[in-house]
């Protein structure tokens, strides 16, 4: 570590888009090697911080300065770890020079920079989806012109180190989100980064695979490389970070010892009144039996459901845990007919109706449970909503219209924007920030912000049956606390019957009436949470 002065002294940055400030008067000095958590709310401006240092051009400050101290080849422009200032260039074999660079000053320099940081974002899988996994690093490592008679040794121990050696040779579109997460991981630490920028890096895994993630950056940091990481679980910040950055409203709550701000922020959170006594209705998804399975070229024979049967009741709040890759999106995707089974039978319920949803007719068309005629099913869909772990708005519409016009919501406008307010107010915005927030589009959103806009779609439709596809993956405690609240709300108010796929124990335990168990695409047991 340099003990002089810090690897990198934000000061006194503030940041703003379109008038608003989202950083207000930031200071902060990040050691070589010391990693630094950032904690905050969704919007608190965790993930700007992390763009800025990153050199991302539209988040440069509107005020403040940012200054890097890095060892650079005179020569070749190698960039190193302060530390290693007087060292030899692995590249040129020139003598590396300390140089303190003005990040946002000097963009030739800052250009340079760059190549030697990483960023990981937010449930962004930015992977070559139709090459395998191997080949996905592989190119990593070639990009940053790796030795090739080392690449596929380095290759192999990094997907080791990420738990993804088993899918190698699988394309990277067959792998489920927490799979892609980790691949995406591995790509990132292939560059071999002075510095990671990590926002939310384990935010889709299961508790067992994010520790063996966690080990794969604590290896990299004893390897020379600094590491800035958001995250909505606590015990992330205090597993993987020295020092702790509180952010609210784009100000500094607190900065100290990560243990002692994470406790402070714990503290704000509160807890969720446990429901003891729910009233549930008649059966409304009857699951029979249930399989899928396809043959993959890469892969065989693939069941990704495999013989599950269980009944979901009207007005249930019903979660199916398991951890990335057990079969709970590939069950899901079939019950919201996405997807077709390939044997066995999964029915829902319209009115005094069942209806076969896992089953298409020859002309593609969903058929309503003992029907001779196509048709009936196509209703059904309606009355089932979706959240995708992997979602998006529609681009270059506004919050307004992608809880509205975009979702097919024929109501007068002014009615369409008080039932948006109210829907948003529900999942954790103040009626301020909903006001404020409705003329935005996804660019001028935190990812967070972007979730809970996609929950409120599913909500404004206000189906009979919503499946919430891990949609408290990347969320802070308090967000998450909103959301539980809000799921509670629309079965009370609206008569929902949700379907919660998550990895997320804590949060199914506080939110669900019972829990099903899922791995490798079996059903392993079933919990009864509270009294029905």
């Amino acid at each position: 570590m340099s003990e002089e002065k810090p690897f990198i002294k934000v000061s006194g940055v503030s940041k703003e888009f379109d008038g608003k400030e989202v950083l207000k008067n930031v200071s902060v000095d990040i050691w070589e090697g010391e990693p630094l958590g950032l904690l905050g709310k969704s919007g608190s401006g965790k993930s700007v911080l992390l763009h800025m240092l990153r050199g991302s051009e539209e988040y440069a400050p509107t005020s403040g300065e940012v200054i890097l101290r890095v060892a650079m080849c005179p020569a070749c422009s190698w960039i190193e770890a302060p530390s290693k200032a007087g060292n030899v260039c692995i590249k040129c074999e020139a003598e590396l020079e300390l140089k303190e660079v003005n990040y946002w000053k000097d963009a030739k320099v800052r250009r340079k920079v760059k190549r030697a940081v990483a960023i990981m974002l937010q449930r962004t899988f930015g992977l070559y989806g139709d090459d395998t996994v191997m080949y996905n690093v592989l190119q990593a490592l070639e990009s940053r012109k790796y030795p090739a008679e080392k690449k596929f040794r380095r290759a192999y121990e990094l997907l080791k180190a990420v738990k993804m050696i088993h899918r190698i040779t699988f394309p990277a579109s067959d792998l489920s989100g927490g799979e892609k997460q980790r691949v995406v991981l591995a790509r990132q630490l292939a560059l071999d980064p002075l510095l990671l920028l990590a926002d939310e890096p384990t935010g889709t895994l299961d508790f067992e695979t994010a520790k063996l993630v966690h080990k794969a950056l604590v290896d990299s940091m004893k390897a020379g490389m600094t590491l800035i990481v958001t995250s909505h679980w606590p015990y992330v910040i205090e597993e993987l970070t020295e020092k702790a950055l509180w952010l609210d409203h784009g100000e500094i709550v607190e900065y100290g010892d990560s243990k002692k701000v994470v406790e402070d922020f714990k503290k704000q959170v509160g807890e969720i009144e446990r429901e003891e006594y729910v009233k549930l209705g008649e059966p409304k998804i009857e699951i029979d039996h249930c399989k899928k399975y396809y043959y993959s070229i890469w892969r065989g024979m693939v069941k990704a459901v495999d013989d599950v049967s269980l009944t979901i009741y009207e007005n249930e709040i019903f979660g199916l845990l398991g951890k990335s890759g057990a079969g709970k999106t590939s069950l899901s995707r079939i019950i919201c007919q996405i997807d077709a089974l390939t044997g066995g039978s999964i029915k829902i319920r319209a009115g005094d109706r069942w209806i076969e949803v896992g089953r298409v007719a020859e002309t593609g068309v969903w058929i309503a449970w003992g029907a001779t005629t196509p048709g009936v099913g196509e209703q059904a869909a309606t009355h089932v909503a979706m959240l995708h772990q992997e979602y998006s708005l529609y681009p270059e519409k506004t919050v307004l219209e992608n809880l509205t016009s975009c979702i097919g919501l024929k109501i007068p406008e002014e009615l369409a924007r008080m039932k948006a307010i109210f829907i948003l107010q529900g999942i954790g915005f103040s009626e301020e920030e909903a006001v404020e927030i409705l003329p935005k589009d996804h660019t001028q959103l935190s990812v967070g912000e972007r979730q809970r806009v996609v929950l409120a779609q599913i909500l404004m439709k206000e189906p009979a049956i919503a499946i919430l596809d891990e949609p408290t993956g990347t969320m802070d405690p308090i967000t998450k606390k909103f959301v539980a609240e809000s799921i509670r709300a629309a079965r009370e108010n609206l008569g929902i019957t949700f379907l919660i796929v998550s990895h997320d124990l804590d949060f199914v335990e506080m939110v669900c009436d019972r829990v099903a168990h899922m791995k490798d695409g079996k059903i392993t047991k079933i919990e009864v949470l509270r009294t029905a």
